[in-house]
């Protein structure tokens, strides 16, 4: 009898184990934030800067590029002029090839420019790397 009782609590403790609802799922956090698409919400003055996929793959680089392409488009909105000159040069030697990228830009305006970061956004699908910048 023992064993019977035994066995059936067993068993109700199994199903109800069973039974248990699944954990909720986390909330998706990839989700492009508002500012990608309106740069300019509550009344800051912002650009975004965008960067692919770059020559030699860093995240730095990325960020660089993002945060020069930002720029050149608030310098643009403020009427300033902007001149980037960017040059690659690929060497290949023995079978083996380098890539070496300069980028020089050129600001000519009355007045000083000034923003910050406001915020930053990897889409995880394309790995594009956005940067939003404000006017200070």
């Amino acid at each position: 009898m023992k064993k019977v009782l035994f066995s059936i609590v067993l068993l109700l403790l199994l199903l109800d184990g069973c039974g248990s609802q699944p954990s909720p799922r986390q909330k998706q956090t990839n989700a492009k934030p508002l500012w990608i698409t309106n740069p300019n919400i509550d009344g800051k003055i912002g650009a975004i800067g965008v960067a692919g996929r770059t020559y030699d793959q860093r995240e730095s680089t990325k960020r660089k590029l993002a945060i020069s392409r930002a720029l050149d488009e608030l310098t643009l909105q403020q009427g300033v002029e902007v001149k980037l000159n960017m040059s690659k040069q690929d060497v290949v030697t023995n079978g083996r090839a380098t890539t070496k990228m300069d980028t020089k830009s050129h600001y000519k305006a009355n007045s000083k420019v000034t923003a910050h970061i406001e915020g930053a956004w990897k889409d995880p699908l394309s790995g594009e790397l956005f940067i939003w910048m404000v006017l200070d």
